[in-house]
């Protein structure tokens, strides 16, 4: 199969998964959401400040950020099909406008670059959200790559092989240093 053919696969496959996370994040905010107390529990709970009160102590009703419910797989299917729309569309607007040719590998390098450090930032937020998921956030966020160097011929031969694999090497760096980091600020809060 051609290349881009394979990509146009593995790119509807991964948005077919985004939205199965956001209809799961949709599902459980509306479960959660039908789990509402009476009116006077309500009134008991609740300071007119906005501050609500567990066991005693008061904290203020924050309200979670929409990203919060999604797993941390999820997370990382984003931020891959963040990245990989990043080096294909950007990328390509940029070759067009700034007319730079798909011979001159300086500019290929930039976004390939560009692409690891996004990869790498979010793999670092995920992994100090969840430091559990250190495990696989950083293969499923570079997991176009990997499928590039098993599928294409030439992956192996030209010098770009460099570059993608340095930024394995550097999402796995920012996921431990994320996870250490998250460890860390739960032994925080807990003291």
């Amino acid at each position: 199969m051609d290349t881009r053919t394979i990509a146009l696969i593995l790119i509807v496959v991964f948005v077919f998964l985004l939205f199965i996370t956001i209809g799961f994040k949709i599902k459980s905010e509306r479960k959660r959401r039908s789990f509402t107390n009476s009116s006077s529990e309500r009134d008991k709970n609740i300071n007119a400040d906005n501050y609500e009160v567990y066991n005693g102590k008061i904290k203020p009703h924050v309200k979670k950020p929409f990203f919060a419910g999604i797993p941390s797989w999820g997370l990382a299917l984003l931020i891959m099909l963040l990245a990989f729309v990043f080096l294909m569309v950007v990328s390509d607007i940029f070759a067009m406008i700034f007319r730079i040719s798909e011979d001159n590998a300086v500019g290929e390098w930039v976004f390939y670059v560009l692409y690891n450090l996004i990869i790498a930032v979010g793999c670092f937020f995920i992994c100090r959200q969840n430091p559990k998921s250190i495990l696989y956030v950083p293969v499923l966020c570079n997991i176009i790559g990997i499928i590039s160097a098993i599928v294409e011929r030439n992956f192996w031969i030209s010098s770009l092989w460099i570059v993608i694999c340095s930024g394995w090497v550097l999402s796995i760096i920012a996921s431990i240093i994320g996870a250490q980091s998250g460890r860390k600020k739960v032994i925080s809060v807990n003291k």
